[in-house]
């Protein structure tokens, strides 16, 4: 299948090249495919007014070099030009130079050191910086890696809701409370949705994914989180009959919903 076209990643980054990760610890990784690349350019004036970064990400599959049965998932931030100076010499250009923490990484890092077993495990990753030639010189460029959780993906993109697939390997609605050790502690996605859940009914592990955006910020007490039917909505796992569950007072009455 051919990648996607790149307006910013050009080299280093094509099938077969083996990426270096060294922190928490040294591994590499061999990229077998691009699955998607997001720009997230952003104006001078954006920065200076919203604190927006301007950056560029890319997905790639990827597999252990030595174990290629061993897949994993690969994203890379790279470091752009405000829109409008990319013509800039590369001297200016490094005056844009900054450092950033993607929200990924943050949220990765948290769950590794929580030791939650419903999410991915971080596996590695790198901050390092743009060289002379580089989109914005001394710019940061960031590498981190993650595992492929077992199972199958409860949705699309698009919201397509995979109801037979559900159904058929018995999925039960309500095993988004038991054991969901990520959402009980408040660090769900940060856009809930059906496509963030993996079902392995292997084991019965419900598995929560797409954390490009972080960690969902709304609990303020992660110390006392209660896991009530609006997570089923909030994931898709239900269809409510109205939005009085958005309601704050809810009496929690899931009556004519549709599981």
């Amino acid at each position: 299948m051919p990648s996607p076209s790149s307006r910013w990643f050009h080299q280093g980054t094509d099938p077969g090249t083996i990426i270096t990760l060294d922190q928490p610890v040294p591994s590499q990784w061999k990229i077998l495919e691009k699955l998607n690349e997001r720009n997230f350019q952003a104006s001078e004036e954006m920065r200076r007014r919203h604190g927006h970064y301007s950056y560029a990400t890319a997905k790639f599959l990827c597999c252990n070099p030595k174990k290629p049965s061993r897949k994993a998932f690969m994203r890379v931030y790279l470091q752009v030009p405000f829109k409008n100076t990319e013509i800039q010499n590369p001297k200016t250009r490094s005056r844009q130079a900054t450092t950033y923490t993607p929200p990924e990484l943050t949220a990765y890092q948290e769950f590794t050191q929580k030791d939650f077993s419903n999410v991915p495990k971080l596996l590695g990753y790198k901050v390092n910086t743009q060289d002379k030639p580089g989109l914005v010189p001394s710019g940061f460029a960031i590498w981190l890696a993650w595992e492929m959780v077992p199972g199958l993906r409860l949705g699309n993109k698009l919201g397509t809701i995979l109801y037979s697939v559900r159904c058929r390997e018995g999925i039960c609605p309500y095993g988004l409370y038991g054991g969901s050790s990520a959402l009980e502690k408040g660090y769900g996605p940060y856009t809930p949705s059906l496509s963030k859940l993996v079902w392995h009914s292997q084991t019965g592990t419900l598995y929560f994914i797409g954390y490009i955006y972080g960690i969902n910020d709304e609990p303020k007490d992660r110390s006392n989180i209660k896991i009530g039917p609006e997570a089923l909505a909030r994931y898709g796992l239900a269809k409510p009959s109205s939005n009085e569950w958005r309601n704050k007072n809810w009496n929690g009455d899931t009556t004519g919903w549709k599981m």
